[in-house]
């Protein structure tokens, strides 16, 4: 829809509601249509009928309903309404009467079909179901007023026959059609807007009117009322006034469901159909049975009505306590997920403002304690909660340990209350669980006139930030979002990307600085997209770290890199170094899979070297006995073990003496800055990692070196190996085997190897 045409754009009083002249001047000629001639009348219906298609044609083309077959089946009903009045009028009789058939009641018949077609596709099929219910009760109520007031005396009677009999009696069907759908419609959407409401009124008003005019025709031997028409009239003005709305575009098709489906109006409604039902049944047998039999059965109808009030009356109540079970927390009898979201989905006047609070530790609370006294923290935790936010805030408990606040307020009185729900939740608690308890809060500011469609996953969001920056607080903030949503389209693609051409592995040569021969390489792994765009490792590694995907990412670097080594190793008996995280060395299979892909390729453990950076130890107690014994079962098949990054983060002695190391990779860091322009104290650092590796009888090798004057000092302090630019950068397998079969060619002699 572009700007011109949308329902909001600037364009006179006729573009934001119904025009004036349209609902005046149709009032007018409804009401001058009971007072006109007979000859003239039937024009003035039609003029009727003409207006309200050019309303309806100019409805769909100005404000263009996503939704649009309702509302041509709409005009084919006028459409064809007119030309059954045109039928009517050619084949009139003397005695003012048109004669039957004719082509006006198969147009008149055509008018109805659409009609009811028009109803039925007001709601997109598929969209919502049930209402089945609501629309049954409306058919047999429906169905009863109709056999009291229309049927009985249609049947009973001898006036018509034949072809007009079944013609009345479709007639009637189709009305009660009418209402049967018009009922469900309303029972399964919600849709508050003007059109929507003047096009339920507009097919009510049908149903209504076509029933007192077949009373009327059936039950006296007189023509009906000539205002009965007016009812008619009335309907068509509606659909016009419906059409010619804005909201018309927004009134069909993917409507939202009723929430409330046993609402007061429709509990309502139910009374007052089955009071109907029931005084139409006791006026019926009042004229058929015997007086001595009339009180009798008159009890027992009411009786029957006063138990189906009653029960209505009980639905409501356990509709009541459903309705309560869905919005409320049975734990601690705060408000729940469903009643945040609704109040976020209302646009403020004001500002607003969210905060999400996540209990630290709570799970520390029902392992030691048990979960009787967890489910104790969290009740007192939603009282103090009540108690410390403002009186008109929302709060709610979001799931296990997460609570939510809504309020009116800025940024200023976000922090103020922020503080105040802390404190209040960090004082001791009664009972066993007797702790200090502190939380981390996310919040977000909601702009006023804007609704909180978003707030909540932006609170989660800064809820994340609080907690892993240990601040207690953090505000949401778009940039970080953005960062976060690139992010996850990253690590999505990358799921799409392995197994397939994207991903390939590089290998860079790993050189004896005594005799720059290449004695190993390592295994690096390369991400291009398809449209020739590379993805750095430092960017997508960390992520599929956080993400979880790189025991799946891991798993494809080692099966491919055994399928590489498979070669390097036959031919040139060069063993590969691959990073391995410290996700796979979690899992106490990680080993034997490993053993059994070196087993399927017919590959040696000592041609594969796996490389750890100290932080695999970082964790639980178990987890660290699993990485040890992982690892002590990789090398006692010959695997070699090279702890990665070694003099950086958490370098201790103690992960020396738990690891079975065979190789220490000095960090980069160490060759980039501190061998050429280092002063004497950064050089020790080095020498000191080349005599620890020296003095526990480990092979040394340093990482990133790029100059000669870096190669050269390195040899001067005893390192045994390098890799860098210096040498070689990472290339395909394919350049490897190249240099390796130059480098046999130029100097058979074999080089000293690698660790062991």
């Amino acid at each position: 829809m572009s700007a011109r045409d949308r329902p909001t754009a600037a364009g006179g009083v006729g573009r934001t509601a119904v025009p004036g002249w349209y609902l005046g001047g149709g009032v007018l000629v409804i009401a001058g249509v009971p007072l006109a001639p007979v000859g003239i009348r039937m024009w003035l219906y039609m003029a009727v009928a003409v207006a309200v298609l050019a309303a309806l044609l100019t409805g769909i083309r100005r404000y263009r309903p996503v939704w649009s077959r309702p509302w041509w089946l709409l005009v084919g009903t006028v459409a064809a309404s007119i030309l059954a009045n045109v039928g009517w009028a050619l084949a009139m009789t003397p005695s003012g009467a048109p004669r039957f058939p004719s082509l006006g009641d198969v147009c008149f018949i055509a008018s109805m079909g659409m009609l009811v077609a028009s109803i039925y596709w007001w709601v997109r099929p598929g969209r919502h179901s049930g209402g089945l219910i609501d629309a049954a009760i409306a058919l047999t109520g429906g169905g009863a007023v109709v056999w009291v007031t229309v049927l009985v005396p249609l049947l009973s009677g001898d006036r018509f026959g034949g072809l007009r009999l079944a013609s009345y009696l479709c007639y009637i069907g189709v009305d009660l059609l009418i209402l049967a759908l018009t009922v469900r419609v309303a029972a399964v959407s919600r849709v508050p807007t003007v059109a929507y409401r003047l096009m339920v009124g507009a097919a009510l008003l049908w149903a209504a009117t076509d029933t007192v005019f077949y009373a009327a025709l059936f039950s006296g031997g007189q023509a009906p009322a000539d205002w009965i028409q007016i009812g008619w009239l009335g309907a068509y003005l509606l659909l016009g006034a419906a059409a010619l709305h804005p909201s018309m575009a927004r009134s069909t098709g993917s409507m939202p469901r009723n929430a409330n489906p046993l609402s007061r109006t429709r509990l309502a409604a139910y009374v007052v159909l089955t009071v109907l039902v029931t005084a139409l049944a006791v006026l019926d047998a009042l004229a058929v049975v015997p007086d001595g039999q009339v009180w009798p059965l008159i009890v027992v109808l009411s009786l029957g009505c006063l138990t189906s009030v009653l029960l209505i009356g009980r639905l409501a109540q356990l509709g009541a306590a459903l309705n309560q079970r869905a919005f409320v927390d049975p734990l601690t009898g705060l408000g729940n997920r469903a009643v945040l979201q609704s109040q976020l989905h209302r646009r403020g006047t004001t500002g607003r403002v969210l905060l999400i609070l996540d209990v630290d530790g709570f799970r520390d609370i029902n392992a030691a304690f048990g979960y009787k006294s967890g489910d104790a923290v969290l009740v007192e935790c939603g009282h103090r909660l009540r108690a410390a936010a403002p009186s008109d805030a929302t709060v709610v408990r979001l799931d296990a340990d997460a609570f939510a606040v809504l309020t009116d307020g800025d940024e200023q009185a976000l922090r103020r209350l922020a503080g105040r729900l802390r404190a209040a939740l960090a004082e001791p608690y009664p009972g066993p669980s007797s702790r200090r308890i502190q939380a981390s809060v996310g919040a977000v500011v909601i702009p006023a006139g804007e609704d909180g469609t978003t707030a909540l996953r932006d609170a989660d969001l800064a809820l994340q930030n609080a907690r892993a920056e240990g601040t207690g607080l953090a505000l949401f903030d778009p940039g970080e979002y953005a960062q976060w949503r690139a992010n996850r389209d990253l690590i999505a693609d990358l799921q799409h990307a392995i197994g397939t051409d994207e991903l390939d592995m590089h290998y860079q040569p790993i050189v004896e600085l005594e005799t720059g021969r290449i004695v190993a390489a390592e295994a690096l792994l390369r991400w291009t997209r398809a449209d020739g765009t590379p993805i750095s490792p430092a960017r997508f590694i960390p992520l599929a770290e956080q993400s979880g995907d790189i025991t799946v990412l891991g798993e494809w670097v080692l099966g491919r890199v055994c399928t590489d080594l498979a070669g390097l190793w036959n031919e040139h008996r060069l063993p590969v170094t691959v990073n391995v995280s410290a996700h796979q060395l979690r899992d106490t299979g990680f080993a034997g899979r490993l053993l059994d892909l070196l087993a399927d390729t017919n590959l040696p453990g000592e041609a594969l070297i796996v490389e750890i950076t100290e932080t695999v130890l970082l964790t639980t107690v178990t987890d660290a006995a699993t990485t040890v014994s992982q690892l002590q079962q990789l090398r006692e098949h010959g695997v070699r073990i090279a702890i990665d990054d070694f003099g950086t983060g958490y370098s201790s002695l103690a992960y020396l003496r738990e690891l079975p190391v065979d190789i220490l990779k000095m960090d980069g860091s160490f060759t980039s800055r501190q061998l050429e322009d280092g002063s004497p104290r950064e050089i020790a650092f080095v020498r000191t990692i080349v005599e620890l590796g020296r003095s526990l009888e480990l092979c040394t090798l340093a990482e990133a070196v790029e100059t000669e004057a870096q190669a050269q000092r390195l040899r001067d302090l005893g390192c045994h190996l390098a890799q860098g630019y210096h040498f070689a950068r990472p290339a395909p397998v394919a350049r490897l085997h190249e240099a390796l079969t130059a480098q046999r060619s130029a100097a058979p002699r074999p080089a000293a190897g690698i660790g062991g």
